[in-house]
């Protein structure tokens, strides 16, 4: 018949009416969105089994660090350890709301760690005194001078931020980046592109040709054409991956998480250790 009544393929002779062509439009949007979404999943799947794989890794870490402590400390310092349970459980839930994505300060936790620590053990290191909070209060205030846990404090914070900013920025790396191929794939098309997929997929139907494959150089102009505001994310989307990259190797350098995370218990252990031992000078100094 006649094509005067076709509003997107050409209006020669044709085998489509209206609806037919209206519905072939359908059909090859619908199919367009289904392939989009499909090659989005397989990224997605990707990126949520890395994340749900990194996630597992760190949280065993920490989890076996803090079993560690629970199991070492109160066979080792008995009342040092049973009295203060709640200071060290507070110390590692904060870790893992810092890790979780809590807008904490990672420093500022800690060193709140270490001057609970310090005010609580060294009264039941000197159960013979009367300690004020006057007292407390100076021997806080000059730890920094003093060092009572030596070195470990100062250490671990320098080591342990750069671990969890690394473990943190990966993680959520991960997640950014499958929000951001979900959301991608799942943008609706232009009336324009609309036009030009059924050009592609469904004209050569109303002229007889359903067999006819359309050549390689159309389809890449007008999936090109359909996905020009995705293919201007390009840039943004490599930066991010060689972020993770590079935050993937600063996970392995260094300050690798395995190190300093796995042994933040041993830390801890060591830094009670130079309190036990330089007690004397400590109430000397303050």
């Amino acid at each position: 018949i006649l094509g005067e009544h076709l509003r997107i393929c050409p209006q020669g002779y044709t085998c489509c009416t209206s609806e037919m062509e209206e519905n072939f439009a359908n059909k090859s949007r619908s199919e367009f969105e289904a392939m989009m979404k499909e090659a989005g999943r397989s990224v997605q799947m990707t990126l949520t089994a890395q994340h749900r794989s990194f996630d597992g890794y760190f949280q065993d870490l920490l989890n076996k660090s803090e079993k560690a402590l629970y199991d070492a400390f109160p066979n080792i310092y008995g009342e040092l350890y049973t009295q203060n349970t709640k200071v060290f459980k507070d110390l590692y839930s904060e870790l893992r709301r810092y890790y979780r994505g809590s807008n904490i300060n990672l420093e500022e936790a800690l060193n709140e760690f270490w001057t609970r620590l310090l005010e609580r053990l060294f009264k039941l290191l000197n159960p013979q005194y009367h300690i004020t909070d006057e007292y407390l209060d100076c021997m806080v205030k000059h730890a920094e001078q003093h060092k009572p846990f030596g070195e470990v404090p100062r250490d671990l914070k320098v080591k342990a931020t750069r671990a969890f900013i690394a473990a943190r920025s990966y993680a959520q790396g991960f997640l950014v980046g499958s929000d951001v191929v979900k959301k991608v794939s799942q943008v609706s098309l232009s009336h324009e592109c609309t036009r030009a997929i059924m050009k592609l997929m469904y004209c050569p139907h109303c002229r007889g040709m359903s067999s006819v494959k359309p050549c390689n150089n159309y389809c890449l102009n007008v999936v090109k054409g359909c996905l020009a505001n995705q293919a201007d994310l390009n840039t943004e989307w490599k930066y991010l991956m060689d972020s993770l990259i590079g935050v993937a190797d600063r996970i392995d350098g260094p300050y690798n998480v395995d190190t300093v995370i796995g042994t933040i218990h041993m830390r801890i252990a060591e830094a009670i250790s130079n309190l036990q031992e330089n007690k004397d000078s400590l109430t000397a100094k303050v």
